[in-house]
C-alpha cells in the first residue's frame, strides 16, 4: 500500500512474501558467466533488462574480487520480472549476501541495504528504498520519508492472494510519467498521492485491528486512486474484476502499474481458493497465496 506516494513523503507498506524465496550461488569456474531463466551466457553480455544485475554483480567484483576469481552465479527465482513485487530487489538482496559468503566477508544490514538500492536505481531510476527493506526482513515493513522504516506484526486471520497478469510493468516509465502529471498539475495529483498515503495508514490499523472487511475496502479505493493516475490496464482491470466477483474484499494493482501483478484480500482459504481458480480462469499467468497469519508476532513460520 502506498505505491507512488511514497516518492513524495507519504507513508507506504509492503510484506515479504516469504514462502517465496530468491536463491543465488556462486561457484568458481573458467569463465564469469550467469545463469539464470531470464539470461544464460557471460556476465559482461547480460542484456539492458537485467542492467541492474549487471551494475551490481561488476560493483561487487570490483570491490571484493582482488584475486581476480573467475566464478559462475546462478540465480533460482520463483518471482516473475518487472511485475511490481520487488523481484529485482530479492534478486540483488540475494546476489549481494552470496557474494559476501563467496567471498568470506561480514556483511551488516546497512551495508546490504545500500547495494540492493544502488542496484535499483539503476533498474527503476529513483528508488524509494521500500522494496529493499521489505525483501531482506522477515516483518512488514512500514516506510515514509519523514520516519525512519519500522518493521511490525500483527494479529490477522485472512489471505492474501496474488496475480501475475502476464505484462511486464514499467515502474521507471510510470514514477516519471506520476511525477509529469504531478509537475503539471500539483492540486489535483498531490490530492491523489496524500489519499494514497492515507490509504496506506487506514490500511495499516485494520490490519492491525483484524478488520478485513475495511481492509478490503481500502484495497478497492486505493485502486480507484491508482486508476486516475492512468496505472490501470485492461488486463488487470479484467483480473481485479474477476476476484472481486468470485469474494475478494477488495483488490488492488501492486507496484508501479500498466501490468505486473494484482492484490485480493480474502477471508479464508477457501474463499482464496475459490479466488485463485478464477483469477486463473480469466488469464493470471501465475498465482500465489500466502495467509495473513505468519506475519504475527508469534508465528513459526519457517
Amino acid at each position: 500500500m502506498g505505491e507512488h506516494a511514497v516518492v513524495y513523503g507519504y507513508p507506504a507498506f509492503a510484506i515479504p512474501l516469504l514462502s517465496t524465496p530468491v536463491i543465488v550461488k556462486i561457484k568458481q569456474s573458467e569463465n564469469n558467466s550467469l545463469i539464470s531463466k531470464y539470461y544464460a551466457g557471460k556476465i559482461e553480455q547480460i542484456p539492458d533488462s537485467l542492467a541492474g544485475v549487471k551494475f551490481l554483480i561488476g560493483l561487487l567484483d570490483k570491490e571484493m574480487n582482488n584475486n581476480h576469481v573467475n566464478y559462475t552465479i546462478s540465480i533460482d527465482s520463483g518471482l516473475p520480472i518487472e511485475r511490481g513485487m520487488g523481484s529485482s530487489a530479492a534478486i540483488a538482496c540475494a546476489i549481494t549476501r552470496a557474494f559476501f559468503d563467496f567471498f568470506d566477508q561480514k556483511l551488516d544490514h546497512q551495508t546490504l541495504l545500500n547495494y540492493v538500492n544502488k542496484s535499483e536505481t539503476v533498474t527503476h531510476g529513483k528508488a524509494s528504498g521500500l522494496d529493499a527493506l521489505t525483501v531482506s526482513s522477515e516483518y512488514p515493513i512500514k516506510f515514509s520519508k519523514d520516519e525512519a522504516p519500522k518493521a511490525f506484526t500483527f494479529n490477522s486471520e485472512g489471505f492474501i492472494v496474488i496475480a501475475d497478469s502476464g505484462v511486464k510493468g514499467k515502474t521507471k516509465e510510470t514514477v516519471a510519467d506520476v511525477r509529469k502529471m504531478y509537475d503539471e498539475n500539483t492540486k489535483v495529483i498531490g490530492a491523489y498521492l496524500k489519499q494514497l498515503g492515507d490509504y496506506a495508514t487506514d490500511a495499516n490499523k485494520y490490519l492491525n485491528q483484524g478488520n478485513l472487511k475495511q481492509l478490503g475496502l481500502v484495497f478497492s479505493l486505493a485502486n480507484e486512486i491508482l486508476t486516475k493516475l492512468n496505472l490501470a490496464i485492461p488486463k488487470t482491470d479484467k483480473l481485479i474484476d474477476a476476484a472481486n466477483l468470485a469474494g475478494s474484499l477488495g483488490s488492488k494493482i501492486t507496484g508501479g502499474g500498466r501490468g505486473g501483478c494484482i492484490i485480493c484480500l480474502a477471508r479464508n482459504l477457501t474463499n482464496a481458493q475459490m479466488i485463485q481458480k478464477a483469477l486463473i480462469k480469466n488469464g493470471a499467468e501465475q498465482t500465489w497465496i500466502q495467509p495473513l497469519s505468519i506475519y504475527a508476532e508469534d508465528s513459526d513460520f519457517d
